[in-house]
C-alpha cells in the first residue's frame, strides 16, 4: 500500500469524513482516491479554524483536520500557527497533517516545525518510514483522544507519498482514549457544598461539554 493511501485510510477509519486544506499537500490526491471530501480555503489559517470549529460543535466527539504545506521552507505551516496555538489555548482538538523535510535533509539547519511548535501542540510526529504510517497515525489519535483536547501535528514528508508498505503486516485499529477524573473527595467536598448552598448556581465550561456530562449535570440542577 502506498504510504499516502495509507494515511488516507487510516483517516476513515477514525471516521474522517472531510480535510480542509490549502493550497496542496501530499496527502490530497491519497484523500481524493479514497473518497474523503477536501475543503479548499482561502489560506491555511482558515483550515485550521474550519477544523477546530468543527471539533467545537461536536463537543470533541470529532476531530477536526486539516492539511497544509510543510517541508523545505514552510509557509502553509507557518502561516498556521496563530490558529493552531489559538485551539492550543483553548484545549480545541485538532489534527493538523502537514509535509515534513525530505529524509536526506533532517538534522539540517532549517526551520525545525517540531521545535517551532512544541509549545502550542500536544505532540509533533514525523512520519521516517512508510511502514511507520500505522505506528504515527495510531499515536497521534492517542494523543487526540486522550487527556487534555489539544492540537496535534503529524510531519509527511513529500519524498514518501507514494512509498509503498505491506498492510498486512502493520493493521490499523482505531484507538481508544483515556480521560482523567476528578479526586473522588474533592468531588464529594464539592457535591456537599453544592447541597448545603440556599441558591446554589453551577457555573459551568467547554470541558461539562466534552466530558458528556450536561444531561446529569441538568438532572443535578434539577432535582430537589
Amino acid at each position: 500500500m502506498r504510504a499516502g493511501i495509507g494515511i488516507a485510510k487510516i483517516l476513515k477509519a477514525e471516521g474522517v469524513s472531510w480535510v480542509g486544506v490549502f493550497p496542496n499537500t501530499p496527502i490530497v490526491n491519497s484523500c481524493a482516491e479514497e473518497g474523503i471530501k477536501l475543503l479548499m480555503t482561502r489560506s491555511e489559517r482558515i483550515a485550521v479554524a474550519m477544523a477546530d470549529g468543527y471539533s467545537r460543535v461536536s463537543d470533541g466527539h470529532r476531530i477536526g483536520v486539516c492539511t497544509v504545506q510543510g517541508g523545505l521552507n514552510p509557509p502553509g505551516i507557518q502561516n498556521a500557527f496563530s490558529g493552531i496555538a489559538q485551539a492550543y489555548e483553548d484545549s480545541s482538538t485538532i489534527l493538523c497533517i502537514t509535509g515534513g523535510l525530505p529524509r536526506p535533509m533532517t538534522g539540517s539547519t532549517r526551520f525545525d516545525i517540531g521545535k517551532s511548535f512544541d509549545g502550542v501542540a500536544k505532540w509533533v510526529g514525523y512520519i521516517n518510514y512508510a511502514n511507520r504510517v500505522p505506528e504515527f497515525m495510531r499515536r497521534a489519535f492517542t494523543y487526540l483522544k486522550t487527556g487534555r483536547p489539544s492540537p496535534v501535528i503529524l510531519q509527511f514528508p513529500e519524498d514518501m507519498e507514494n512509498e509503498e508498505y505491506d498492510d498486512a503486516k502493520f493493521p490499523y485499529k482505531p484507538v481508544k482514549g483515556w480521560k482523567t477524573m476528578g479526586d473522588p473527595h474533592d468531588v464529594e467536598v464539592a457535591v456537599r457544598a453544592i447541597l448545603t448552598a440556599k441558591n446554589s448556581l453551577i457555573y459551568a465550561g467547554q470541558g461539562i461539554f466534552y466530558a458528556d456530562a450536561c444531561d446529569e449535570l441538568r438532572e443535578f440542577a434539577l432535582s430537589p
